[in-house]
């Protein structure tokens, strides 16, 4: 670290770096049952993305490939195809050759310099380029003794050189672990060491006497209780699906899907109506990204005014009408979709409590409502068009212009991916001023269930009878069905209720009996 060394500066500094991606994270379990440990999101990107960033622009990347390749190659070619980054696929990344130093050996060829490695699961918030000199370089940090046996163990002997080395045992005083990232001046002696040892782990051949420096900050990610714990610091509430991720990285959102064709069917819809979302819209297999449009959602920004702007754009730009009979797709998609979802959470919560009253609204079983639902009326009552299909205000944003753009937007309705009936749209809305999406990434929300009654508590959007006025006024003059709208809210609410983590789950649950049951009281 500056200040620590006397002598100079590499006169040529490598800027080859080497970031594993071939393992499969087996220790962190469900986090990396679908998605390779190298893209873990963390603070909005994933934990590959902050390694890539912590290194200079002309940097050339080389990233071994096994595990979930595809994920790796397609996040790199929609986020970074501004980076000289190249892939190198490990031909026993599972077998009994698979480790460390193995990966490297077959990285042996594309090195002609001095270079960096840096494991895929390593975060540190600095620039290390400017940390090393002339010679072989190995990164550590200080670790509560409790925890020294989980790490490869450096004993500095208070220098910043290597005296001894352990593995994996408890290890008090001036030991240090280490974090893996390392950079190799003497690479043709490092290969050469390399190949001739008989582990698969590189460990074995670091020289006693190596220089060390020590990372300001580092997060192991391949330990499953270090990353929910930072993860619990970065985020109140966990909002986000199992089955995606979404990350900003490069000046990209750049979003995943467990299933490739929800990726394809959103980035269809970017087709069929450019204007009225981000620029630069790419797709590759799982991923799709865009730029990332400056501005503030309609939650952050939080104007009647705009409001109405708004909707007058989306009528111009967004809801087109279009020529189609949608009575099939909405059984299907209304009807079909949300008993199937009701299930989901019923068998989630197979012993949920009947209650008779929530925030002092006298309610019935939820089979009351859910038999009285007239499901060919909302499948009759029917207005064609361009669909965003998720239209609450934190996916909707707008520049210090005046501009709008919609995020987030829903792949299809009941596989129709140009088209929708904009009710839905309108419902969302109108829900979203119910709840404000962004009190519940916050944990800005409460349930509390005492005998038979149910209390929901949630802060109100600011000028929430403004908006929800100024919304119903839009429907009536547009000759459209407040009824209907009014209807599908619950319904949307049940709808999303298994898709969530407790106690959102829940509170979406009563939310949309204690609505049902004001419908009915009417």
């Amino acid at each position: 670290m500056p200040g620590e060394r006397t002598e100079e500066l590499a006169t040529s500094m490598s800027n080859t770096v080497i970031i594993p991606t071939a393992g499969t994270g087996s220790r962190m379990g469900n986090y990396t049952k679908n998605l390779n440990k190298a893209l873990l999101p963390y603070k909005d990107k994933p934990v590959l993305a902050h390694i890539i960033d912590s290194f200079p622009k002309d940097t050339r990347f080389i990233i071994p490939l096994g595990y979930l390749k595809e994920q790796i190659i397609d996040f790199c070619s929609v986020a970074y195809s501004d980076r000289n980054i190249e892939f190198i696929e490990i031909d026993d990344w599972l077998g009994d050759k698979s480790g460390t130093g193995y990966t490297l050996l077959q990285c042996k060829d594309a090195i002609n310099s001095p270079f960096w490695y840096v494991p895929c699961d390593t975060y540190f918030n600095q620039t290390v380029v400017d940390s090393v000199r002339n010679k072989d370089c190995y990164f550590v940090k200080t670790v509560p003794e409790q925890d020294t046996h989980l790490y490869t163990m450096f004993d500095k002997n208070n220098s910043f050189h290597i005296h001894d080395i352990k593995f994996k045992e408890s290890t008090p005083g001036t030991w240090a672990a280490f974090t893996g990232l390392m950079y190799i001046v003497d690479y043709a002696d490092f290969f050469t060491r390399l190949a001739s040892s008989n582990s698969n782990e590189f460990i074995g051949i670091i020289k006693l006497g190596s220089d060390t420096a020590t990372l300001s900050t580092w997060l192991d990610f391949g330990s499953p209780t270090i990353y929910q714990t930072e993860l619990s610091k970065s985020q109140k509430f966990d909002f986000t699906k199992k089955d995606e991720v979404t990350y900003i990285c490069n000046n990209r959102v750049v979003k995943w899907w467990l299933d490739d064709a929800v990726a394809k069917k959103k980035y269809d819809k970017v087709l069929a109506n450019p204007n009225v979302f981000p620029a630069n819209c790419i797709h590759s297999g799982n991923y799709m990204a865009y730029d990332f449009f400056p501005g503030k959602t309609l939650y952050e920004f939080n104007n009647p005014v705009a409001f109405g702007e708004l909707l007058n754009w989306l009528e111009t730009n967004v809801w087109v009408d279009c020529d189609a009979n949608l009575h099939d797709a909405s059984i299907e998609f209304y009807k079909t979709k949300s008993l199937g979802r009701i299930n989901k959470f019923l068998e989630k919560y197979p012993n949920l409590k009947p209650v008779t009253n929530i925030d002092g609204v006298e309610v019935k079983d939820y089979s009351y409502y859910l038999n009285n639902i007239d499901w060919e009326y909302l499948a009759t009552v029917t207005r064609p068009g361009f669909l965003h299909g998720d239209l609450q205000f934190d996916n909707i944003v707008i520049s210090d212009s005046g501009e709008f753009k919609i995020i987030d937007w829903r792949h299809e309705f009941a596989g129709i991916v140009d088209y929708g009936d904009i009710y839905y749209d309108l419902a969302k809305m109108a829900g979203g001023l119910i709840i404000n999406y962004a009190n519940i990434k916050n944990h800005n929300f409460n349930i509390e269930i005492d005998s038979n009654s149910v209390t929901l508590s949630i802060p109100n959007v600011d000028h929430i009878n403004v908006y929800q006025e100024r919304l119903k006024k839009y429907i009536l003059n547009n000759n459209l069905d407040y009824n209907k709208v009014q209807q599908l809210i619950p319904i949307i609410f049940w709808n999303m209720s298994p898709l969530h983590t407790a106690p959102f789950d829940i509170f979406l649950w009563y939310l949309g009996i204690k609505l049902f049951a004001e419908l009915d009281n009417e």
